[in-house]
């Protein structure tokens, strides 16, 4: 951790970096980079932002409410919109998903030095209960790791989201043998090698950033050399992983349950997929509210996993332990936890 100087001067030149306010420059970061956007995807993006703040708006609402308290204006804006995005995603061919990742990519790279700044500040370490439940979904996870190394595999941790590297203090002293880390933001991968890359790396054999769509990448690329020549068909049938982890990061991803498969998909038999939220499901439901552009919903409750499970049977997975529900005082005390097992 930083020296009350160290944290000064850092603070110092991280609100310069910002313009003079963090806040304000974050926020001016973050126009002009929808501002050169080409222009049709800066009308698009409008136009999601638009459609997405009042899907939410309504969600809520009876049919009896919407007529109500909707002026019939609204609802005819809101038709010409929707008709309007339709043709601008047909014709340019993006979806919606390319839409949400725009706004992702952009909001992390502009906010990335502030916050990995302000982790370094901190110590990288978040306050009381809070990283205590960050040790524990990360232990979890190495656990698996590790059995697998002690049953003569090389086994590998998967961080979806993965930001700066926030986990990766968590990992250091944990019998891991090797990283990777995802995310989609460009600033935040540059930070995380900048902290944690390959020249810094105490964790085992090897630890790998690489900024991507989880949800497209390639990870294959991760299955042994010795193994190359069958990378795919390896990947494919036996997976990459013993473990995946989603730290606060599940609830920012595009439509979350392909996500959840995508994870499944790269397990090993017998691998852990891990969600944590330190802060809780109520935090989560909290920041959909409040932005629904980029959190488009909130953490699954049991009730949910159980359902997607059962509707997924090609994921061959139970749920090993279940999550606290929001509006609960185990969600209160012990924040957001659900371990998946693949069988």
């Amino acid at each position: 951790m930083m020296n009350h100087n160290q944290a000064k001067k850092a603070t110092q030149q991280l609100t310069e970096r910002y313009g003079g306010d963090i806040k304000t420059g974050t926020i001016s970061r973050i126009n002009a980079a929808l501002s050169s956007l080409p222009p049709h995807l800066k009308e698009a993006t409008s136009l999601y932002k638009k459609l997405t703040q009042f899907d939410a708006l309504i969600a809520p609402m009876t049919e009896t409410d919407r007529k109500r308290l909707i002026p019939l204006e609204q609802w005819k804006i809101s038709s010409r919109d929707r008709s309007r995005l339709q043709e601008l995603m047909e014709k340019h061919s993006f979806t919606e998903t390319n839409l949400h990742n725009i706004y992702q990519e952009i909001t992390w790279d502009a906010s990335a030095d502030a916050k990995a700044t302000n982790a370094d500040i901190a110590g990288n370490k978040m306050k009381g209960d809070l990283q205590n439940r960050i040790t524990k979904a990360c232990s979890i996870a190495v656990e698996t790791v590790t059995k697998a190394n002690v049953e003569g595999g090389k086994g590998k941790l998967l961080d979806v989201g993965c930001g700066h590297g926030s986990i990766v203090p968590s990992l250091v002293g944990l019998p891991l043998d090797s990283y990777v880390g995802i995310d989609l933001s460009k600033e935040m991968i540059k930070n995380a090698i900048q902290r944690y890359g390959d020249e810094k790396n105490k964790l085992g054999r090897g630890r790998v950033f690489v900024s991507d769509d989880f949800l497209t990448h390639d990870f294959s690329v991760y299955v042994e050399p010795n193994e190359k020549d069958t990378a795919a068909a390896v990947a494919a049938s036996d997976g990459v992983f013993e473990a995946v982890i989603f730290c606060s990061s599940l609830h920012d991803l595009p439509d979350m349950e392909s996500c959840i498969g995508k994870a499944v998909s790269v397990l090993r038999s017998g691998g852990a997929l891990v969600v944590v939220h330190a802060q809780g499901a109520m935090h989560v439901l909290g920041q959909h509210q409040s932005n629904p552009v980029m959190v488009q919903r909130g953490l699954p409750t049991t009730t949910e996993w159980m359902e997607m499970i059962c509707d997924h049977g090609e994921w061959k997975v139970t749920l090993e332990v279940e999550p606290a529900d929001p509006r609960t005082e185990r969600d209160e005390n012990d924040g957001y936890l659900a371990v998946l097992r693949k069988l």
